[in-house]
């Protein structure tokens, strides 16, 4: 009876799930169980989303700034609460050898999301914030994604982008890999052809005007720090 019950219940995923997706409505917010958004960017980032996607726990922090997930992900042994009372879809990732970081961004792919914003994944430790880092840098080619901490906005960028900013925001440049070749203008310090190195890559730079471009050989992290 189990083994019939467990076919019925596969089936019902894999026939409904396409038409629920189709039914999400852009702009996508992945919602993280990390540091809780205390700055106004990623809050309002939150609340002009129209589907927010939650990360496991991360649906009780975002219960608890008066919002509500469209869906959870991962593999709920973070939530506070009877699945039944979110009222929303719960779909189990059980994959133990990936973060429910890398879980969500897969699912997030399959299922034919691919621009998104990330809220509440930094913090709340150092080696959490890292990892999500990296795991930006990991799916650049396959999505794009928008970091939101709560002191700046991140995004991984390889080749050539043109990104908007603001007369005398600050901004660092930090590559992902080895001997990647950087050239920036629009910057107080422009960049030319150069191996951006540790420990100091190219942190701490600001913004001349409306936007600034950058043409890089490798990923980059480009960090663009908020105002107070």
């Amino acid at each position: 009876m189990n083994g019939i019950r467990t076919t019925l219940i596969l089936h019902f995923v894999i026939f409904t799930m396409p038409l629920y997706i189709s039914q999400l409505k852009g702009p996508f917010v992945l919602f993280g169980n990390g540091e809780i958004p205390i700055h106004n960017i990623p809050i309002k980032i939150l609340k002009s989303a129209g589907t927010i996607l939650c990360i496991d726990g991360g649906a009780d922090k975002l219960v608890d700034l008066g919002l509500h997930p469209n869906l959870i992900l991962g593999d709920m042994d973070s939530l506070s609460f009877a699945r039944e009372s979110y009222n929303c879809e719960l779909i189990n990732l059980m994959d133990q050898s990936k973060t429910d970081l890398e879980k969500s961004l897969d699912w997030c792919c399959e299922n034919g999301i691919t621009e998104l914003s990330l809220v509440g994944c930094s913090g709340e430790q150092d080696d959490h914030n890292m990892a999500a880092l990296w795991t930006v840098v990991s799916y650049y080619k396959k999505m794009k994604l928008i970091f939101y901490s709560n002191y700046s906005k991140i995004k991984c960028v390889k080749g050539d982008a043109k990104i908007g900013s603001f007369p005398g925001q600050t901004i660092s440049i930090i590559p992902a890999k080895d001997n990647v070749e950087v050239n920036a203008d629009g910057l107080k310090y422009p960049i030319n052809k150069s191996i951006l190195e540790p420990p100091s890559f190219g942190t701490r730079n600001s913004v001349i005007g409306d936007h600034f471009s950058i043409q890089t050989t490798g990923p980059v992290w480009v960090f663009l720090n908020y105002t107070e």
